[in-house]
């Protein structure tokens, strides 16, 4: 069995979240003996370049970032058409929702549907997604079958698409960090004390209202400070913010070089806190799992459902609520044991193999 991907989740992105998933499902099939190709020409994806299994070609940005990428898109998706056009594959899964291979793609087609945030609460939250609610609605319903990355999203294809539940198959996610070896020797200079937060901080992520609870236990507890893993340079908003609140001294921005350095940020945290408002799946929870972090979650979308019992939850419109759920994991030792305990075995369920042949099977039902 042959499966063709696409471009459209590489061409200019660096690093991400929708990205990291199509290139650890085509290494996962790979080791499975399944044949993949990938119809890219250009790419500035690290997990690509870092790759020895694919061979692309970088570019600069010499007409600046967005025309750039433009320009690439451009002549990665004439290379997928012609590689479409040459039908030799079985099943052709692209990784996003460009319809430019609707009239070119001769066998099945795969979607995978990551999140519903911008096709429930439209551009509030100004999510990147680009793609607009009827343009999904014609993709999903000509493709063959539907992957959904939790029950959750699953009831919300359903409910925002009509998509038929026999045409969804709910396919976890995984992560590398349960197979990640950090050398003893690297390690990153970090506080004595701390909070994590991962990523990005839009208006969806809830950072703001994350901010606000926690200062008034912050101000409390001096030494421990917040660390803000990625997500780019805090912008002119949050450090007015920052300033406002008193914290200056105690938030911090950190890059993400490496998975290594993202494991030992984890690793050594108090406890890694997930604010987010809405998620189609949440991975830094399997991160934070995998390294024995322990979890503090809000109890919103899919996160109950990935986490269960191995987090502790807080209302996400209760700043009360959440500065309550960080006291506890700042007072009691014995409660962050016993999360890293139950994180350690909730990760079990999730595996990259799992994903692979579960995604497998989707493709093997439709060739």
């Amino acid at each position: 069995m042959k499966i063709l991907f696409d471009h459209q989740a590489f061409t200019g992105v660096r690093y991400g979240g929708v990205s990291r998933y199509f290139y650890d499902l085509m290494v996962s099939l790979q080791q499975k003996g399944v044949e993949t190709q990938l119809s890219l020409l250009f790419s500035n994806n690290a997990y690509l370049l870092e790759s020895d299994a694919f061979r692309v070609q970088s570019f600069p940005y010499f007409l600046g970032f967005m025309p750039t990428n433009m320009l690439f898109s451009q002549v990665n998706r004439l290379w997928s058409i012609a590689q479409l056009k040459r039908n030799q594959y079985d099943v052709f899964h692209p990784t996003f929702f460009h319809p430019y291979f609707l009239n070119h793609a001769k066998k099945p087609f795969v979607l995978t549907y990551h999140d519903a945030i911008k096709d429930k609460f439209g551009a509030e939250f100004g999510h990147i997604d680009n793609a607009s609610k009827d343009l999904k609605q014609t993709l999903l319903d000509r493709s063959a079958q539907v992957i959904a990355v939790s029950e959750n999203t699953k009831q919300d294809l359903i409910e925002l698409f009509r998509i038929k539940p026999e045409k969804i198959t709910v396919v976890h996610h995984a992560t590398v960090f349960q197979n990640l070896n950090v050398p003893e020797t690297f390690q990153i200079p970090v506080p004595e004390a701390y909070l994590l937060y991962v990523g990005t901080r839009n208006d969806y992520k809830n950072f703001a209202f994350f901010l606000k609870a926690i200062a008034p236990t912050l101000h409390k507890n001096r030494p421990i400070q917040l660390i803000c893993a990625g997500g780019g340079a805090f912008n002119a908003e949050e450090i007015q913010s920052i300033q406002q609140l008193g914290l200056t001294d105690q938030v911090v921005q950190r890059g993400i070089d490496s998975d290594f350095a993202l494991f030992r940020f984890y690793q050594q945290a108090l406890a890694f806190v997930y604010p987010s408002l809405y998620e189609g799946f949440g991975i830094p929870i399997l991160e934070a799992f995998a390294a024995g972090c322990p979890v503090i979650l809000s109890r919103a979308s899919c996160f109950p459902e990935v986490a269960q019992d191995a987090a502790l939850y807080f209302d996400p419109q209760s700043e009360a609520d959440l500065r309550q759920q960080v006291e506890k994991i700042i007072a009691d030792d014995s409660l962050r044991q016993s999360l890293i305990r139950k994180g350690y075995e909730r990760g079990k369920y999730f595996s990259l193999e799992k994903t692979a042949s579960q995604t497998l099977q989707v493709y093997q039902r439709i060739a």
